[in-house]
């Protein structure tokens, strides 16, 4: 009991640090929230395929899987050719974009990127994070900014899933009554931080003015400005079931390597049992 009350306390002295550690950096702390999709999920995959179809294969590609990789999300090769392959006749194909390079770098700034295995240079976390970080933004070209990637030349593809969304900007500095020193600044604003129940960005500015130092603590969160096609529920699960698609074609075999793994685990251990029974038996008589 001793010792689970001393791992308990160093755990917990590990979390505070890490969570210190965080609010100190120099740079804005993105708070990552939304729900999650298992890869083992079939029908997750099915749906995230229909969406990244739909919303993404038109200016992203993913060249380096084949259509006939979606015959493994249990569907038969004739739904894949009717219901997502547009432009596309053999099944064998690669996910190719339909939009020319020349005219996205024109209309965009930059070719899309290649999402293939855009999972595996990111987290799945990370990625919906940033699927979950749009809002409006007059000042930008496309009319959309991101709270993960600011000034992004990516436009809200996924706009008429989630609806209008807008940034809510607070600061919190010595102010008054309410605010008395800057430590009571920096725990209100921590607060407000931690108890964002959506996509929410911390950040600390300080300035000198008349030889003093003025501390401000900005959290900036995501909230809808309008109804779309979906509720934030809703649409929070479907950029799960699309992140979840996209950890599936960086790495299509996954869940069978794992599961393989797993098995050959228990298989050594069953052959270390064996092993060790056989040496005991053979030195039995030795002593």
């Amino acid at each position: 009991m001793k010792m689970k009350s001393i791992l308990a306390v160093l755990a917990t002295a590990m979390t505070a640090a890490v969570s210190v550690t965080a609010f100190a950096s120099g740079g804005p702390e993105i708070k990552y929230a939304g729900a999650t999709a298992s890869r083992t999920d079939l029908e997750s995959l099915q749906r995230g395929a229909r969406l990244f179809v739909n919303h993404c294969l038109n200016c992203h590609s993913a060249q380096y899987v084949r259509y006939k990789t979606l015959m493994d999300l249990n569907l038969t090769e004739d739904q894949v050719k009717q219901n997502l392959m547009f432009g596309a006749e053999k099944i064998g194909e690669t996910m190719k974009t339909s939009i020319r390079p020349a005219d996205a770098k024109e209309w965009f700034g930059a070719v899309p990127p290649d999402l293939s295995v855009m999972a595996r240079s990111y987290t799945t976390e990370k990625l919906a994070g940033y699927l979950r970080s749009f809002y409006q933004d007059e000042s930008r070209p496309t009319g959309w900014n991101n709270l993960v990637s600011p000034n992004i030349g990516m436009p809200h593809a996924l706009a008429e899933l989630s609806g209008p969304t807008k940034l809510v900007t607070k600061s919190f500095t010595v102010d008054g009554k309410e605010l008395k020193t800057d430590h009571d600044a920096e725990g209100k604003a921590k607060g407000e931080f931690i108890a964002a129940g959506t996509m929410a960005s911390f950040e600390h500015h300080s300035k000198k003015v008349d030889g003093k130092t003025i501390n401000t603590y900005v959290v900036n969160t995501i909230a809808n400005a309008g109804p779309g096609a979906m509720t934030p529920q809703q649409y929070d699960h479907a950029v799960a079931d699309l992140v979840n698609f996209m950890d599936f074609i960086g790495e299509p075999h996954k869940a069978k390597r794992v599961q393989i793994g797993i098995l050959m685990m228990f298989l050594l251990a069953f052959l270390l049992v064996a092993a060790y029974a056989l040496k005991k038996e053979y030195w039995r008589d030795v002593h």
